[in-house]
């Protein structure tokens, strides 16, 4: 189904979203491109495999794993979906995409509001760093005995607010907060999926394929850039847990490809933090979703060997991950797109947010020094509560 467009203007995108406050609903900027995407109302539901072919538009979310047991997160991720309308802004240019046939009072009425900043009253439950010590002592175990090279373990942090969350203040401020970051976030049922990641899973044009390797992270300090960054592209931890996640996905993109190119390991510069990171490509025309598929979990996300680590992350974390460090991303008919890894999230229902943290853990991971950098990670979400 081809949509109609139509041009628009709103001083407040968020409006859009606001105006659809009790269907399904879908955020995604982009911050290489600058554009941003707001879907309302779920129209079609692709069943795995089928062809989208004709909907200009299509959201595609995953879990980290394939079952889902905690009920939170029932109904949530492993989904193809076009929604009914998009505000799409680009380019200094907005346009509204819609259906021929589309109820006039879906759309009328739509009121260019501003959104409040609304600073959230929090209590973080209580203390889990014994049960932090217990995974990553379990983990390193595993590690020692050479069954992995690298695990990444996960912090789920339950967050009460005094109010309902606002879910729209949430949005700008990681908006205003994180430039450089994807800020994403998928409304379904009474509850959002929303984060601000810098992880892109993998991008495709036409015939050329990317992906990065996004591994190895120190907090940034703003007094001492400079000595701060030489000190990540130097450290041999960093360094070996970057390697590991770069050489996984060239080795995964030479499975498929003739030739792969990997660009010179750079700094990632965040709010926060620095990260290492690492640009590869090739060319192929195979389906971006066919390489969603082979590429996750990378072992930014999982660990290396993929499956061992998988298996030990399933045994070892009490909490279920979601969506959380899954792939999401947009796509185009064409099957152009890019998919991004859900980290820097959290998932809000009513008064509660439930924040996700996690790093990789390798021979020479220390235990605080680790929990103090899944807690640096945590600020991307806190900060998004309080503007």
């Amino acid at each position: 189904m081809k949509y109609l467009k139509k041009e628009m203007k709103l001083e407040n995108p968020l409006a859009f979203w606001t105006h659809f406050d009790k269907q399904d609903r879908l955020f995604f900027y982009n911050p290489l491109t600058g554009e941003l995407i707001i879907g309302a109302i779920r129209w079609r539901t692709f069943a795995e495999g089928e062809s989208y072919q004709n909907y200009d538009l299509v959201f595609s979310a995953r879990t980290f794993f394939q079952s889902v047991r905690d009920p939170k997160w029932a109904g949530l991720g492993n989904e193809t979906i076009a929604f009914k309308y998009y505000y799409v802004e680009k380019d200094g240019k907005q346009l509204l995409y819609y259906p021929e046939q589309a109820p006039k009072e879906e759309i009328c009425g739509l009121e260019d509001r501003e959104t409040k900043s609304v600073r959230h009253t929090y209590t973080i439950a209580d203390d889990d760093y014994p049960q932090w010590q217990e995974l990553f002592t379990n983990v390193k175990q595993e590690i020692s005995l050479k069954n992995v090279d690298k695990v990444v373990i996960s912090r789920e942090v339950k967050i009460s607010c005094a109010t309902t969350v606002h879910v729209e203040s949430v949005l700008k401020s990681l908006r205003e907060k994180n430039p450089d970051s994807f800020v994403f976030a998928y409304a379904k049922e009474g509850r959002t999926f929303l984060g601000a990641t810098p992880e892109i899973l993998v991008q495709k044009a036409d015939d050329e394929i990317i992906s990065y390797a996004l591994a190895g992270t120190i907090p940034r300090n703003a007094i001492d850039e400079g000595t701060q960054m030489e000190i990540l592209l130097n450290d041999p931890k960093n360094l070996h847990e970057h390697r590991i996640v770069r050489d996984t996905i060239a080795d995964v993109m030479k499975k498929y490809c003739a030739e792969v190119w990997i660009d010179e390991t750079r700094i990632l510069t965040l709010k926060n933090l620095y990260h290492l990171k690492t640009r590869l490509g090739a060319k192929d025309r195979s389906l971006l979703t066919d390489w969603v598929t082979r590429l996750h979990p990378t072992p930014a996300l999982g660990g290396n060997p993929v499956g061992p680590a998988l298996d030990i992350i399933a045994r070892e974390e009490k909490h279920e991950r979601g969506m959380y460090a899954a792939p999401l991303g947009i796509m185009d008919q064409n099957g152009n797109g890019i998919f991004v890894a859900g980290i820097r999230s959290a998932l809000i229902q009513d008064n509660m947010v439930y924040a996700y943290t996690g790093c990789g853990i390798v021979e020479g991971s220390d235990c605080l020094e680790e929990y103090i950098e899944t807690n640096d990670k945590l600020r991307t979400i806190l900060e998004g509560l309080v503007p």
